[in-house]
């Protein structure tokens, strides 16, 4: 079963970088003032770097990350999780709400993408929840790029 995690808010740009990568992701900046522990469930691994946190949600399986930077927040949950290469799925997931995106035809999102992206590119997938569309461009080739960099490092 794929690892699947809940980050608090302090951490945003890690909960997107592992959002990109495929992973189940609950931000608490996307839930109102107090529901965000009613959505960990326990097959979900609570991220944080606030010590009170920690006493909080112990009936969670609680992570305490020490990093500042998010690509070293990144690097300790690689780690901790014990994530393997093998589990991730690259651009699989809305970055901004999570849910898992579905590949859509040209046409269907002819309107909804700059005239320069419709032209250059084949490939679509929308997010079906927040309707935003996806295709592969530069910032895909770069993020794999860092990710791949991620194991090597670990």
């Amino acid at each position: 079963m794929q690892p699947s995690f809940a980050v608090e808010k302090t951490m945003g740009r890690l909960a997107k970088w592992l959002r990109l990568m495929g992973f189940d992701t609950l931000l608490e900046t996307d839930y109102p003032k107090g529901m965000f522990a009613r959505h960990i469930g326990p097959e979900r691994v609570f991220l944080t770097r606030t010590r009170r946190a920690l006493g909080s949600h112990s009936a969670f399986r609680t992570v305490f990350l020490h990093a500042n930077d998010p690509m070293d927040q990144l690097a300790e949950v690689i780690k901790h999780a014990a994530l393997r290469r093998e589990e991730l799925r690259p651009f699989s997931r809305c970055l901004q709400c999570n849910e898992p995106i579905v590949a859509v035809a040209k046409a269907e999102i002819a309107r909804a993408v700059p005239d320069y992206v419709l032209e250059t590119q084949e490939s679509f997938s929308r997010c079906p929840k927040c309707e935003r569309v996806f295709w592969p461009g530069s910032h895909t080739t770069r993020s794999l790029e860092k990710i791949e960099s991620m194991f090597k490092n670990v």
